[in-house]
């Protein structure tokens, strides 16, 4: 298993590449989330799935559980995930991709639940065959590059329909693509290109299909990062030239689809942005549900109408209302009264469909042993039948349903979950290392984190004296606080005694422990 502490990483375990048709392990048991940095979420009832590595935090028992799957040459972590209920059978899935260097990712297929997650079994990667270079749409056999590599191609996001018997995956440079066997097979859906706005499969045409590539061949329009299918089987999938729909009304019997693109230049009753990041529908008692629609300013086709912003439509697509502009939004969740967006600025709440907004920026948290920085930047936003869950880059947080009610005019506080290595562990191991003390992130960027934590054992309650030391062994700063026994942090935000931020370089630290001191080191990074 690989362990993440939000810029420490302790060890991995590598395996042999998998086959497909075997059963994955199933959910072990863990005292905390795998990692601090949380962004990809999906709840089904008051169960919270989540990555990096496929976890889940059960409500009734307030326990975390996670899948351990074999990896391949580099580390999996989840990129997407959709979980639904579906009768006396819930559907589990999660979108695996992995490390091919280079900051590139590659897709390393799937994992597929039909028990409400008490077992997985894996499915192949959504990729072509060499030889796949046309596809049929309608009557016209289009030409098609055949999407054969890993990178670039992760499952970005996830969807399933609602009767459960649909899976649909945004697939950035491999497209939008369908399954109607578990996984077990995909199939490309044919979206219009960047020279049209609809296509029907009675039509014919002559287009190149694919994504766009480097030397300018291809389309934009089949580079997808977002999909959802809505309560009446209205497929969305957002690309980064803009929404295609396809209503259920229009699939053929071969399930060719037709499609309508919206883009920004179509007026101010669209989107704001052609980059369509996220996918939200609302649940809402009577009439249609709203769909949500996150998406940035272009910036590789101009930001001419193109803005950072969110769009309502509460009619299937007919019109469209605006709001949030200039704030670039990563996810968004909602209730039937409720919506919440995570954005770079914080969590935005509304009330009223999106006409205001409460920006939350700081996050009061329900005991005063765990520290947060001044700013916490949520990436993700579930809401579950009991809580409000925020995913960032500090860890998981949660608020119940009663507090919840109070965020648009007080300041609740959060339960917050983080990943916790021990140290002078009982059983050392390459998960576990034996250390006294280590500090993350590590290294330190005080502009971006804010905050590093050092981490520590105490037999029982006292003061603790941190002192750091630059490379010269200079002291720079002395820490003091009072703290219970147990494993306890203390937090530095990388300044001097005279409250100057310290230059880039290596710096050491002592933590007096009252009967023995440890010690460590630091990267600071400016």
């Amino acid at each position: 298993m690989l362990v993440l502490v939000s810029g420490l990483m302790v060890s991995t375990v590598r395996g042999q590449a998998p086959d497909w048709k075997q059963q994955a392990e199933q959910l072990t048991p863990i005292a905390a989330p795998v990692s601090n940095q949380v962004q990809v979420m999906d709840a089904l009832g008051d169960s919270l799935w989540h990555g990096p590595l496929l976890s889940v935090y059960v409500e009734e028992t307030g326990q975390f559980e996670t899948v351990d799957v074999p990896v391949l040459e580099q580390d999996n972590v989840v990129f997407s995930i959709a979980a639904q209920p579906d009768g006396v059978q819930s559907q589990v899935w999660a979108g695996l991709a992995f490390d091919t260097g280079g900051g590139e990712a590659g897709t390393n297929g799937f994992l597929v639940s039909t028990d409400g997650g008490t077992s997985f079994s894996r499915r192949p990667p959504q990729l072509d065959n060499p030889g796949d270079t046309t596809v049929v749409y309608g009557n016209a056999t289009l030409s098609a590059d055949a999407v054969t590599q890993q990178a670039s191609s992760t499952p970005q996001d996830l969807a399933l329909s609602p009767d459960g018997d649909t899976a649909w995956v945004a697939g950035v440079l491999s497209g939008l693509r369908w399954s109607t066997d578990r996984g077990e097979t995909w199939t490309r859906a044919v979206l219009p290109p960047d020279t049209s706005t609809m296509i029907t499969p009675g039509t014919s045409y002559d287009f190149r299909v694919g994504p766009r590539r480097d030397d300018g061949s291809g389309q934009l329009n089949h580079v997808v990062y977002s999909v959802l299918v809505d309560e009446t089987g209205t497929v969305w999938a957002g690309s980064v030239a803009g929404l295609n729909r396809s209503r259920a009304g229009t699939v053929t019997a071969e399930g060719n689809r037709g499609w309508q693109r919206y883009t920004s230049a179509d007026s101010i009753r669209s989107v704001t942005g052609n980059f369509i990041v996220d996918l939200a529908e609302q649940p809402r008692p009577n009439g249609r549900n709203p769909i949500w629609i996150s998406s940035w300013a272009d910036q590789q086709e101009g930001t001419r109408l193109q803005r950072f912003g969110v769009a309502v439509t509460n009619d299937g697509g007919r019109t469209f209302r605006q709001t949030l502009f200039g704030e670039r939004i990563f996810n968004i969740a909602a209730r039937q009264d409720r919506v919440y967006a995570a954005g770079q600025s914080g969590l935005f709440v509304s009330d009223d469909q999106g006409r205001t907004w409460r920006s939350v920026e700081t996050f009061p948290l329900q005991s005063d042993e765990k520290t947060l920085p001044s700013q916490v930047t949520p990436r993700a936003v579930t809401v579950t039948d009991a809580a409000l869950w925020l995913g960032t880059d500090q860890g998981l947080l949660r608020l119940g349903r009663d507090a919840e009610t109070t965020l648009q005019t007080g300041r609740p506080a959060w339960q917050l979950f983080r990943t916790q290595i021990p140290v002078n562990p009982e059983e050392p191991s390459e998960q576990v290392p034996d250390v006294s003390t280590y500090a993350y992130p590590n290294p330190f960027v005080p502009s971006r984190d804010q905050l590093v934590r050092i981490a520590y054992e105490l037999s029982e309650p006292q003061t603790v004296e941190v002192n750091i030391y630059d490379y010269s062994m200079n002291q720079v700063r002395t820490l003091t606080s009072q703290k219970p026994a147990g494993q306890q942090e203390t937090v530095w935000d990388g300044t001097d005694a005279q409250g100057l931020r310290v230059p880039t370089g290596t710096y050491f630290y002592t933590v007096d422990l009252g009967n023995r001191t440890v010690d460590g080191k630091i990267l600071v990074a400016n």
